[in-house]
């Protein structure tokens, strides 16, 4: 099933703090269209503020900003025109100082950068490495852009796929370029004594020993981090490589709730363990997220709706000082606390591969349910089904002779929008009737070639849809729910479970083990 997705992105307001001093940033590029804006945000932790924006006029733009203090800050530069791969130039900056950018065209991540600021120099030098290869890797990510909009701009199935296969061509692309990238940066840093840009490779080092398929040099990076002394080994961008070398046992539905130390804004220790009685919803967010900024009106009204069966406890990854400030900006009156690990403990332990991330816990203290994302009235969507669990009792009976069963359970779901809440066997057919959960107004479509596949492996295409039509885009009413039927061809005889998915894409969805027992 596709759906619209509403993606905002919001970033913070610049920090409201005492300024100790100006620093310029001046730039000379060639072969940019007059026009195009660029835009500078401050960085804390992975949030960025934006503190200005310059439109290229005759190939030159300038930057004047008050740092916040006397020590060297970074800020983040970036094109905002569908010419400018989507990635930054990082520059460190101090008062007084004066930064000369230069380029020959939008690959904006190897401009040079002249500047005497010592983590500058030692960034610069990763990048000279390289530089052909981040070129080419800038390259290959407007391409993607492109075949990402004729995909999505193309009706037909032949076209679409064949589209889909350049696209995995040059992801695939990608992950070669990355990896020649990391054995020159490697090299480098076996030459060199350890700084904090040299702590920074190693974290981007660590990510695609995590994240890219066959990584060559996954031992080699662990023996740089070996390398670490003690107190290296405490810095968050160590701790940040070590999450991402050595990852947690997750938590999953089902197994108990993981727990840890976690601090109110007054600097007072509490436990999950603490809030254990009622249902626990943990929610997992950043001031620099959008959706989660989007959500907490309505976390506050189902605070209030449930108060008396559920605490909601939002656990922010942000940096001290930037959840302090979010905290006064947004009224919070649920249990807001942070675990000051960023993306290391709990929001590892969990799992956590975007936010806002949610994770619902049982009074006992097990895991009921993980899901991300917010849209308008998913919360409640979402907890009425969770929390009325009394109403989605499976069972069998029997309709004009065929075997039914009623709101199967199900072991895995990518996909919260669909609610299976009956299915009939026949001997012509298996009938699922389906309740759609949406935002109002926005569309989801059913693929046509969405099948089942009954445990033993046999497929059963789609046959017919009742209520939403098969591969068009439906529109949701008021409420955010559709209910509508799926025809498959029968499941073989003596099938206990099936899965529905979609066979292909990038994503597809799936709902794995649909019961037909209750065993």
């Amino acid at each position: 099933m596709k759906k619209e997705i509403v993606t905002l992105f919001l970033m913070t307001s610049v920090w409201a703090a005492q300024a100790q001093g100006t620093f310029t940033i001046e730039g000379q590029v060639k072969n940019v269209e007059d026009g195009a804006l660029i835009t500078l945000f401050r960085l804390d932790g992975n949030v960025g503020s934006s503190i200005g924006v310059d439109t290229i006029r005759n190939g030159h733009f300038r930057f004047q900003a008050e740092t916040l203090g006397n020590e060297t800050e970074i800020v983040d530069m970036m094109g905002r025109s569908d010419k400018f791969p989507s990635m930054s130039l990082r520059l460190w900056v101090r008062p007084g100082d004066n930064i000369q950018i230069s380029g020959e065209n939008t690959l904006i991540r190897t401009w040079d950068v002249k500047s005497t600021v010592p983590e500058q120099v030692a960034n610069q030098a990763f990048i000279n490495d390289s530089r052909e290869l981040w070129n080419e890797y800038q390259r290959n990510s407007l391409l993607q852009r492109a075949y990402r909009r004729k995909y999505a701009g193309s009706a037909v199935d032949e076209e679409r796929q064949a589209i889909r296969a350049q696209a995995d061509s040059l992801r695939k692309l990608e992950d070669e370029i990355t990896i020649r990238i990391d054995a020159n940066t490697i090299k480098r840093m076996k030459q060199i004594p350890v700084d904090d840009i040299w702590l920074e490779q190693l974290e981007k080092l660590a990510m695609s020993a995590k994240y890219t398929e066959n990584y060559p040099y996954k031992e080699e990076v662990i023996a740089l981090y070996e390398g670490l002394t003690d107190e290296e080994k405490q810095t968050d961008l160590a701790m940040n490589t070590y999450t991402y070398l050595f990852p947690p046992q997750v938590v999953e539905v089902g197994d108990e709730m993981a727990d840890a130390d976690l601090y109110d804004l007054e600097g007072n220790v509490h436990r999950l363990a603490d809030f254990k009685g009622k249902y626990i919803m943990l929610d997992f967010w950043s001031r620099g997220c959008g959706p989660c900024l989007m959500a907490l009106p309505e976390m506050k009204e189902v605070a209030e709706m449930y108060k008396d069966r559920l605490t909601i406890v939002s656990l922010s990854i942000d940096t001290k000082k930037g959840w302090e400030t979010a905290s006064k900006t947004h009224e919070m009156t649920w249990q807001n606390l942070n675990e000051l690990k960023g993306s290391n403990g709990l929001f590892a332990k969990y799992g956590v591969r975007g936010i806002p991330n949610y994770v619902l816990i049982s009074p006992e203290g097990r895991i009921v349910e993980k899901w991300f994302g917010y849209s308008a009235h998913s919360l409640k969507r979402k907890l009425r089904r969770l929390l009325n669990v009394d109403e989605y009792v499976m069972s069998l009976g029997e309709e004009n002779g065929h075997k039914v069963v009623n709101f199967p359970t199900v072991k895995k779901s990518n996909n919260d929008i669909p609610e299976i809440r009956q299915v009939v066997l026949t001997d012509t057919a298996t009938v699922l009737r389906i309740r759609a959960y949406y935002i109002p107004k926005y569309w989801i479509q059913i693929m046509k070639n969405i099948q089942l596949v009954a445990d033993n492996g046999t497929v059963c295409p789609v046959l017919r849809s009742e209520g939403i039509p098969l591969g068009e885009k439906f529109y949701m009413p008021e409420s955010g729910e559709a209910d509508y039927t799926l025809y498959f061809a029968p499941l073989p005889a003596g099938t206990r479970s099936f899965d529905m998915v979609e066979p292909e894409g990038s994503n597809p969805d799936r709902v794995e083990g649909i019961a037909l027992t209750l065993e």
